[in-house]
């Protein structure tokens, strides 16, 4: 908690920095004062400053730019702001969360299993065939620029 919200319990929003992406319901003006009256700040264009991102709605290509981000700012409907202010303190964000943009993002496939400790027998079977094949085709290619050479 910041020492000004010890003195001045209207200040919820400190250290709350938002982006406010396209139309909202209420409009981006009244999300800003809001913030602003309450000790928060909003950013014009996204930055590393910024903690959420405020948004009726996304288009599909902001949508695949959000997931790709390796830690994406939690992406919310501004009725979070609203009912933060009526409750005078912070709300728990999760369900105020866009599902387009918040869903699991642990569905998307990893090499990590593929050359990890954890790796099944299969995988560390094929793991071997590849490198054979590697350093096959390695050898192949320098007998062949040998013969040439």
């Amino acid at each position: 908690m910041h020492i000004g919200t010890k003195l001045r319990p209207d200040l919820f929003f400190t250290g709350i920095i938002v982006l406010i992406n396209g139309y909202t319901n209420p409009d981006g003006t009244t999300l800003l004062r809001l913030l602003q009256k309450h000790n928060g700040d909003v950013e014009k264009y996204k930055t590393t400053r910024g903690t959420y991102i405020i948004a009726q709605q996304l288009s599909t290509a902001k949508v695949n730019i959000y997931k790709k981000q390796r830690k994406p700012m939690p992406v919310l409907k501004p009725d979070w702001i609203v009912e933060i202010v009526k409750a005078r303190r912070l709300v728990d964000h999760k369900e105020y969360l866009i599902d387009v943009v918040n869903e699991n993002r642990h569905n998307t496939r990893s090499v990590k299993p593929f050359f990890g400790e954890r790796a099944s027998r299969a995988t560390k079977s094929l793991r071997t065939k590849v490198h054979e094949l590697i350093l096959c085709c390695w050898w192949t290619w320098t007998a062949f620029l040998r013969t040439w050479l």
